[in-house]
């Protein structure tokens, strides 16, 4: 809108100030909470609560990442599961995490390869009745996960209690072991001959020792007929020494295998007994009436390991996107995930957001919302509005819904509602120069926020969702922003610390706020101004700084320093002097400006409430008024005489 056809209460310009109370609040300093030791891309709270009391830590990723907690009923061990788009699908536990900073300190792969070999058998012995039976071997590790079952033995018929002998059984997949070859393709690429792919898949991450020196390698390619993969990379010298290992690894210690069989025609698989994972054969001689349950992992997969976006329902089903499919876990199986629950779509996914038993996929074009309680028969509906998500990390979850950019504003996507929030706020030419494809946003007291990169530097945003024809800029910027659910408070990451917003009361940002243009009726002299505050609030001035400067420049240019030549190389920054520098914030304590068709004619400082004259010899036809400062200011009034201030003043 028109800087001319704003209320008079709006403004042009609304810069690092809290606009819903009235008056114009500085937002506080960032208060600093923790220093990680890494630089930080996505950071979570994580909360661990045992018989001993409750710890909380931070997790902290140098990647763009996904969190969500265990939907364990009683989870003493403190799952939880993370994926990325630069890695394969992860969990860890608090025993596990919490070790060494920064955490997570180590994880293993979430969910298991299935054995590839199938079970020999045969058998021997007892008497009649005969029975036909089929059997299927699984993995299941020390924490409870299990796999997908290997593929069935051949049908055998028998006397039901003779002993039925297994073969085959496959040892656990190893999380380590050697590079026998190495060839360049014409792709660009390196084909790489291992010693076995078994549990090696498309997308996951080896770590390749060439010579001593490791390598991070995601998988872009797997020939298992041949036991080779392929990663992008220039060529190494043919006779290096070359090992591999897996960057996050199975949980093999402790783990097991757990035997299943059929009986008769029926075709469920029901428990016989649980062996170790390096045993390769065993005998069945358990009576039918003896079995345990039903396999609960018979279509389980592990997830896709080009899995984003993971996010949990209240059904207990973990979810997330891979290319353009929607996956999700059987429900509290979150090591399992079924072909049966995966749900191709058209276009590229960029993330997944629930909101409530629905799952909103958002796209390069149009999102899409999957319904439904069962993860088996999920029902989509295209929302028909044309709104690609531009940026992953700028999606926020807004509880029933989801806020994210799109290439002409911020939209909603939720049930029964997805409109443009910002349509009468931006046009498209001004929504663009915002960069909406850089923004990494979240969703914080009613309020979307987002760190954009701008021709100035990464600056902040605030929407208020409650008025959305108003947004706040913020001179702050951030790497990383995570709304706490543990304390309702907004945290910052900025390299590697982590910052608690609005929390410093003592070092308040430095507002800059700006009138509508007033049309005024007829060419007027303004003689006086007055502007009520908070001045007792007032930061003190820096004395003794500015005591320390006044010193040195007494002292002369040699005392000062900053001319060519008055130091040695690195001793002070480039540019830099003896002179201590003075924050902005603290050297302007309340500032009045007066403005003539966008061009400042006077400003001055305002120590008080004490009304003061403003320059005569000119008239004005448009004004606007800017007030900017570090306390909480309640309204400015410009009059052309002193009995007209005192008449309209507060």
């Amino acid at each position: 809108m028109s800087e001319r056809l704003l209320l008079p209460n709006f403004a042009q310009r609304a810069v690092n100030c809290k606009i819903t109370s009235g008056a114009l609040d500085p937002i506080a300093g960032l208060e600093t909470t923790i220093d990680i030791g890494r630089q930080i891309s996505t950071f979570f709270r994580y909360r661990h609560i045992t018989d001993d009391g409750i710890q909380d830590n931070w997790l902290t990723f140098s990647e763009d990442v996904d969190l969500v907690l265990s939907p364990l009923a009683n989870d003493e061990k403190g799952r939880f599961y993370w994926s990325s788009d630069q890695f394969e699908p992860r969990m860890s536990t608090f025993d596990l995490a919490i070790d060494t900073l920064p955490y997570p300190t180590a994880w293993f792969a979430l969910g298991l390869p299935l054995p590839t070999q199938k079970p020999g058998l045969t058998v021997s012995g007892g008497a009649a009745p005969t029975e036909s039976r089929a059997y299927a071997y699984t993995y299941v590790d020390a924490l409870g996960a299990e796999s997908g079952p290997s593929p069935a033995s051949d049908v055998v018929t028998g006397n039901a209690n003779g002993t039925w002998a297994l073969t085959n059984l496959q040892a656990a997949p190893p999380n380590s072991g050697t590079v026998t070859a190495v060839s360049a393709l014409s792709s660009g690429r390196l084909r790489l001959t291992l010693n076995t792919v078994f549990g090696i898949a498309k997308h996951q991450t080896l770590k390749l020792s060439i010579d001593g020196v490791v390598e991070s390698h995601r998988l872009v390619d797997v020939i298992a007929a041949s036991n080779q993969v392929e990663i992008v990379r220039g060529p190494w010298s043919v006779g290096a020494s070359v090992t591999w290992e897996r960057a996050a690894p199975y949980n093999t210690s402790g783990m097991k295998k757990r035997i299943y069989r059929t009986a008769g025609t029926a075709g469920t698989f029901l428990f016989v007994a649980e062996i170790p994972a390096a045993d390769a054969t065993y005998n069945d001689t358990i009576a039918g009436t003896a079995l345990g349950g039903a396999m609960e992992t018979i279509g389980g997969l592990p997830p896709p390991a080009n899995l984003k976006s993971l996010g949990v329902l209240p059904n207990g089903c973990l979810f997330g996107i891979a290319d353009n499919e929607l996956c999700l876990s059987a429900p509290y199986l979150p090591y399992s995930w079924p072909a049966s629950n995966r749900y191709a779509f058209s276009g590229r996914g960029v993330h997944a957001a629930d909101a409530g038993d629905s799952i909103i996929v958002l796209t390069e074009s149009f999102p899409i919302m999957f319904t439904g309680t069962d993860p088996e028969s999920m029902s989509p509906t295209v929302l028909q509005t044309y709104a690609p998500c531009v940026s992953k990390r700028g999606a926020a979850n807004v509880g029933g819904g989801v806020l994210y950019p799109s290439h002409d504003g911020l939209w909603l996507a939720a049930p029964g509602d997805n409109r443009n929030l910002t349509a009468r706020l931006y046009r498209k030419d001004e929504w663009k120069a915002l960069n909406p494809a850089s923004f990494v946003g979240v969703f914080h007291d009613s309020k979307y926020m987002a760190v954009h990169q701008t021709v100035d530097g990464r600056r902040m945003i605030s929407f208020d969702a409650t008025e959305p024809d108003s947004d706040v800029r913020i001179t702050e910027w951030a790497d990383a922003l995570l709304r706490n659910e543990l304390d309702g408070e907004l945290y910052l990451a900025k390299g590697s610390k982590i910052f608690r917003w609005d929390a410093d009361q003592a070092n308040p940002m430095f507002t800059d706020w700006i009138s509508p243009v007033l049309q005024l009726g007829k060419p007027l002299n303004f003689s006086v101004a007055q502007v009520h505050a908070n001045y007792s609030e007032q930061p003190p001035d820096p004395t003794t700084e500015v005591d320390n400067n006044a010193l040195l420049l007494a002292e002369g240019a040699d005392s000062v320093g900053g001319h060519v030549l008055s130091f040695g190389f690195l001793d002070v920054e480039i540019n830099g002097s003896n002179l201590t520098p003075i924050p902005r914030r603290t050297q302007k304590k309340v500032q009045f400006t007066l403005y003539e068709k966008g061009k400042a004619i006077y400003t001055q400082e305002v120590p008080n409430e004490t009304p003061f004259p403003l320059p005569d010899g000119f008239k004005q036809e448009t004004v606007s008024i800017g007030i900017s400062g570090s306390v909480r200011i309640h309204n400015v009034t410009i009059a052309q005489s002193m009995d007209e201030l005192a008449q309209f003043s507060a």
